[in-house]
């Protein structure tokens, strides 16, 4: 057989109606990619729902069966060993695809150093209207969701397979992305590429599931260390090869999850806007300051901020020039910025 230039991985546990409507969807639009389709210890009706599905598929599909159902995370992690493709992508079965996004992400795989690529999910993620407004294209994110992410072979190859004795959700993913990050790899997110995906139906006990979520929360920051939102101020009299460097040491940093809004005078951002460094991260937003009263503007964008984000850190762009009316600003260096 020739190697699937990418593998879809749906691990299927019930639900006949949504999954049945999730992989329509995607035979509508995935051309050469094949199906791995995991039979998560599903019942009867959804087994002949599969059957009937894959069996016209012939060579485009794999259709692994586990015994009984082994949980999300463990069957994608089976069929992951099974993908022999150079990209393997992960969609949660009540998702539903529209439109041309396969080409959209085949362009994303010339990224440099690309490890995971992911459609933007909704409801999950709501991308800022900034990157909107600057027509975006392809970011680096840290907002991944099993609802649809694509992983390269090499990078897996690597750092092995997600940690299966974690949550299975938000810290399991963020977990990987920082093995990803850690071994040179990057995290792309492509806007155009749209998948919609609710909530999935989470099962077991209330008390039991909070207290993998804490002690899964307890893991990863004890490997990575914590994430942080500041707001940082670059002063008009900012060097442009300064604010060069210094955006970069910010996009080392939000890859490492932390996020930041900065602050630009005019002619800044015009000049950031130039280089591209709109569209650099999702969690790195620059925002234009008022021509007429800046530091006003600056102070009241702060506060709102603030008010939504209590924990908010403040940072001074320049080194001996402070942050108006932030005396614990603290200095651009401090910033952790290395795995």
């Amino acid at each position: 057989m020739t190697t699937a230039a990418i593998d879809i991985i749906v691990p299927v546990w019930n639900n006949p109606f949504e999954a049945r409507t999730c992989l329509a969807s995607l035979l509508s639009c995935i051309g050469h990619a094949r199906l791995i389709i995991v039979n998560n210890g599903c019942n009867r009706e959804s087994e002949l729902m599969l059957e009937e599905f894959f069996e016209p598929l012939g060579d485009q599909v794999i259709y692994m069966t586990m015994e009984r159902n082994i949980g999300f995370v463990p069957a994608v992690n089976r069929a992951l060993e099974r993908s022999d493709a150079d990209w393997a992508m992960v969609i949660r079965p009540n998702g539903s695809v529209d439109g041309p996004w396969l080409p959209s992400l085949m362009a994303a795989l010339e990224q440099n150093q690309a490890g995971i690529i992911t459609l933007l999910c909704k409801p999950a993620f709501k991308l800022s209207p900034l990157f909107t407004k600057a027509h975006c294209g392809l970011l680096e994110t840290s907002d991944i969701s099993f609802a649809a992410l694509l992983l390269s072979r090499t990078m897996r190859k690597q750092i092995g397979a997600f940690d299966e004795t974690l949550d299975g959700g938000y810290w399991c993913l963020q977990d990987y992305r920082h093995r990803t990050e850690s071994q040179g790899y990057h995290t792309w997110l492509v806007p155009d590429a749209v998948i919609t995906s609710p909530d999935p139906i989470q099962l077991g006990s209330d008390k039991r599931r909070k207290s993998l979520e804490q002690l899964s929360e307890q893991t990863v920051t004890a490997r990575w260390g914590t994430s942080a939102r500041y707001a940082v101020y670059f002063p008009r009299e900012t060097d442009p090869d300064c604010l060069t460097a210094s955006i970069q040491t910010l996009l080392l940093s939000c890859r490492k999850g932390n996020r930041f809004a900065v602050y630009l005078h005019r002619r800044q951002f015009s000049q950031a806007t130039a280089q591209g460094f709109c569209c650099l991260h999702t969690g790195l937003e620059l925002h234009k300051l008022s021509s007429l009263t800046p530091l006003r503007d600056l102070k009241r964008r702060v506060t709102t901020l603030r008010e939504r984000y209590p924990e908010l850190l403040t940072i001074k762009g320049v080194d001996g020039i402070p942050f108006p009316g932030e005396k614990s600003a603290a200095s651009l260096t401090t910033l952790d910025i290395r795995y």
